[in-house]
């Protein structure tokens, strides 16, 4: 008799200016998530990876509040999740990402934060570039993924 195939529970923690003001509906990252690739290319193909969640930040806390990103990660964390992805716009961008993954260690010492999400195409400076020329424009997410950012 074949056994269960064992599972991961993930959830990923997106930017919330990216997904306001980009319009970014983490196409790059669920793509990557299907075919195993970028920072989901860790988990071996015999384990099934469960998708629990995908939280936004609370948005910018000031550098007095940090716990504000509590309340979101507490959602997820509620359904047993055990790896959490901040994903590459938040790597990428946020300001206090390394005051929030300590937070969230210091609040959740067992799950495991990954550091990104998709397959990186571009340096974290040619993206910021990209954003900064999409929003310029009124373009989105989208855009940048399609390569349309300058059109």
């Amino acid at each position: 008799m074949e056994g269960k195939k064992k599972e991961v529970r993930i959830s990923m923690l997106n930017c919330s200016n990216a997904t306001r003001d980009l319009n970014c509906c983490s196409v790059s990252c669920f793509a990557d998530l299907q075919k195993r690739r970028g920072a989901f290319a860790q988990y071996p193909e015999d384990v099934n990876i469960r998708l629990v969640g995908v939280i936004s930040c609370a948005g910018c806390p000031t550098r007095a509040y940090p716990e504000k990103i509590l309340k979101r990660v507490d959602s997820v964390m509620q359904f047993r999740t055990e790896y959490l992805h901040i994903s590459n716009c938040m790597m990428a961008f946020c300001p206090f990402v390394n005051k929030y993954i300590e937070v969230i260690q210091k609040n959740y010492p067992d799950v495991k934060i990954v550091k990104g999400t998709h397959t990186e195409h571009v340096t974290q400076e040619a993206f910021r570039q990209s954003m900064v020329t999409a929003f310029e424009r009124g373009k989105g997410m989208p855009d940048i993924i399609l390569g349309r950012e300058n059109d």
